[in-house]
């Protein structure tokens, strides 16, 4: 059995992921960003009664000593961390001209600043057998879109990232990229309206195989990574051909 640390887990790809990993008799260490969310994330957890065994601990993921007391809690209370996922995320949509340094920041920080501290830190920890980071990326962080110059910028960034640390983390951690699209998430849902006929056949328009992506398609592909032994450095899309590249 693993132990994995799955960053932004109170909600989303990364709660999902969480509780499937629970639900399997996994040792999992939760993060959330803060102590409010953290209770919140608890609740649900402990509801649900899962075979594994679960650490919670808010981190705010763009603070390196929050990270680094992440991992060394983790290290204390489960043992050596495993398995990394970077799902810690955050939107905050404007147009290029409008957008200010604060939203550009926060954004920034959030998902790339964040992921290179929380894959720093868990390399620095890392011992032993193969590990595996798998960070998240976005379609339009290879071809863009409107209103997200900030998400787009960091989400490219990530993908960079990622062949930057599988080149020098091998042979002992092997780092790949997970790139879903739309996931019927609540986040997803109601951003793009997924409610609504029209909206939902807005997105539809462009996904080859007429269907929202669901967690179970991401939940496949992120333990197809783990399964393997000599892939680094990938990209692998969960996107029903809504992006080829």
């Amino acid at each position: 059995m693993r132990t994995i640390l799955i960053t932004g887990a109170s909600n989303g790809l990364g709660l999902a992921l969480a509780e499937h990993f629970l639900s399997n008799g996994e040792t999992v260490v939760i993060n959330t960003r803060t102590p409010t969310t953290a209770e919140l994330t608890e609740k649900q957890i402990d509801g649900n009664k899962f075979r594994g065994k679960h650490l919670i601990v808010p981190a705010d993921v763009k603070n390196r000593k929050q990270v680094q007391h992440l991992f060394a809690l983790a290290n204390l209370k489960v043992g050596q961390i495993e398995v990394l996922i970077n799902c810690a995320g955050i939107n905050i949509d404007k147009s290029f001209m409008k957008m200010d340094d604060e939203s550009w920041d926060e954004v920034i920080n959030t998902h790339l600043k964040g992921t290179f501290i929380s894959s720093q830190e868990f390399a620095k920890q890392h011992e032993g057998k193969l590990g595996h980071i798998i960070t998240l990326g976005a379609g339009c962080g290879i071809q863009g879109r409107l209103n997200g110059a900030n998400f787009c910028s960091a989400k490219g960034g990530i993908l960079a990232l990622t062949k930057c640390m599988a080149r020098e983390l091998a042979p002992r951690i092997a780092v790949n990229c997970l790139t879903p699209s739309a996931v019927d998430t609540d986040e997803v849902v109601s951003r793009y309206n997924l409610n609504t006929q029209e909206g939902l056949k807005k997105v539809l328009t462009g996904i080859p195989m007429d269907r929202l992506g669901k967690r179970e398609d991401v939940i496949q592909m992120t333990e197809s990574i783990l399964s393997s032994k000599f892939t680094t450095g990938s990209n692998f899309f969960v996107n029903g051909g809504e992006l080829m590249h």
